[in-house]
């Protein structure tokens, strides 16, 4: 089965992303912060992690890179409240970034990217 981490702060993105990932078949963990992450996790191989970028004390691309670091996983999308054209620029720009969703949600496009 496929696996994905969702890391979302706010608690109703948390559970959308959450099931819209299993309704697609995933085995997902949902955490609200990076620092709910345990061993296991950084040597998991997600298939897929969906996560914010705005967490208290790291700026958003050090997070962006950070997670590419170390969580082992094959594509990222970022879905925030943060809709600055030259964050999603630079954010897009980094290796591995598959998408930038800025909230409201646009669940087609992000369904596509993980079905």
């Amino acid at each position: 089965m496929r696996k994905a981490l969702v890391i979302q702060e706010d608690i109703i993105i948390l559970k959308i992303l959450e099931r819209l990932v299993m309704l697609n078949h995933y085995e997902c963990r949902a955490i609200r912060s990076i620092n709910d992450l345990n061993i296991e996790d950084q040597s998991a191989n997600f298939d897929i992690i969906i996560s914010d970028i705005l967490f208290d004390g790291i700026a958003p691309l050090d997070f962006v890179f950070q997670i590419q670091e170390i969580i082992l996983h094959q594509s990222l999308i970022i879905v925030t409240n943060m809709g600055q054209k030259n964050i999603q620029r630079e954010v897009l720009a980094s290796d591995k970034v598959n998408g930038f969703f800025a909230i409201p949600l646009d669940m087609d496009n992000i369904k596509k990217l993980i079905a």
